[in-house]
């Protein structure tokens, strides 16, 4: 008898819910608990985090992606051209715009350019996305970050660092982490606050808006508190940005 993981493409199992949402290998993706399966109308899973999975469907030859639950509820419809992976539990970066991935002369030197390759460990660029904009979104589907920004990315997990006017964005290879990351360089920047501080600097310099920040931070408190930041994993900028 054949081994019969070897019919599913991908599974993910709820113990609490007792349910699962997986794909047979190479076709349809369905739902399921003890007493019924039904077929969803999604062309791939991608992964799971807290619950939460990454879907896509093709339309006219273009991706389109969203977000689930494992319960089978859709949290986020299928309108962006691409989503990234669960951030700080309760946001998503999502795109809108040419999601592929080219090599380019051009951002090769502009690779070259920004990171100090002379004690090279591996490093090197591997292609440039295509145009598009940023913003985020959370677990309610609503817009926290407009879909406006040549960048954006969680700096703590409530705290966003955007970009507008920065270099094409760049996929390269880091030799330290043994990783693909995401890079911009160049630009203006601005910092956007979630929690109910509501604060949000103006355009500057990655200096200046930094500063801007951390002094309206530390105006909401009696105590003086710093702000210290934490970039997250998924992609980050601190190897990769310029000083106006």
């Amino acid at each position: 008898m054949d081994n019969p993981i070897k019919l599913f493409d991908i599974v993910f199992i709820s113990q609490s819910l007792k349910c699962s949402v997986f794909q047979m290998k190479g076709g349809k993706v369905y739902w399921a608990n003890e007493n019924e399966i039904r077929e969803l109308a999604y062309d791939k899973i991608v992964d799971e985090r807290n619950g939460m999975i990454r879907v896509c469907n093709r339309v006219n030859g273009v991706e389109k992606w969203g977000l689930i639950h494992v319960s089978g509820r859709e949290i986020i419809p299928l309108v962006y051209d691409y989503m990234s992976p669960l951030l700080a539990d309760h946001f998503v970066s999502v795109f809108i715009g040419d999601y592929t991935w080219d090599f380019e002369e051009s951002s090769a030197e502009l690779f070259d350019k920004y990171l100090d390759n002379n004690s090279w460990n591996g490093d090197y660029y591997k292609g440039t996305l295509g145009k598009g904009k940023w913003g985020m979104v959370d677990l309610e589907n609503k817009t926290v970050v407009p879909v406006e920004y040549d960048w954006v990315e969680l700096m703590d997990d409530r705290t966003v660092l955007c970009n507008v006017g920065g270099s094409p964005i760049i996929k390269w290879y880091d030799g330290e982490t043994k990783k693909d990351t995401l890079s911009i360089a160049d630009g203006l920047w601005k910092i956007i606050s979630l929690n109910n501080l509501s604060i949000e600097t103006g355009l500057g310099s990655y200096s200046e808006v930094k500063e801007e920040f951390e002094s309206a931070y530390i105006r909401h408190f009696v105590q003086p508190v710093t702000f210290e930041y934490r970039s997250h994993e998924w992609q980050k900028i601190d190897k990769f940005y310029t000083e106006q």
